[in-house]
């Protein structure tokens, strides 16, 4: 019995002009679009009342930026910020699975996801 598998690694094909022109071509109209500028309210769900600081760097033409947002203000921002406050700021709710004598297991399971921070957009309402 062996507990070793074999696997072949195939040669990868290098990318034509023309594809790496429209990946290219791709990534600047996401650039244009994140850079658009959206108004809205932050909310801090986790605590309501406090305040978030975090930098955001998205694309290589982007400066690093430090953004200090404090709950239930309104805030003018790009973009892919806002799509980062909303998308990538969920913390997994957790659930520990029990064996038959009622013990919690080492591994858990993930039973949905809790958003901590919002940025809710004004220009929509």
């Amino acid at each position: 019995m062996s507990f070793v598998t074999e696997m072949s690694i195939q040669n990868k094909t290098k990318r034509t002009k023309e594809e790496l022109a429209a990946a290219e071509d791709k990534r600047l109209k996401a650039l244009e679009e994140d850079s658009k500028k959206v108004t809205g309210i932050f909310k801090n769900i986790e605590a309501p009342g406090g305040s978030l600081t975090f930098s955001f760097r998205k694309y290589k033409e982007d400066p690093y930026r430090t953004y200090d947002l404090d709950d239930g203000k309104s805030y003018t921002i790009p973009l892919g910020v806002a799509k980062h406050i909303n998308n990538m700021t969920a913390v997994p709710v957790r659930d520990y699975a029990t064996d038959v004598n009622g013990n919690k297991q080492l591994y858990t399971i993930i039973k949905s996801k809790r958003q901590r921070y919002q940025f809710l957009s004004t220009e929509f309402m």
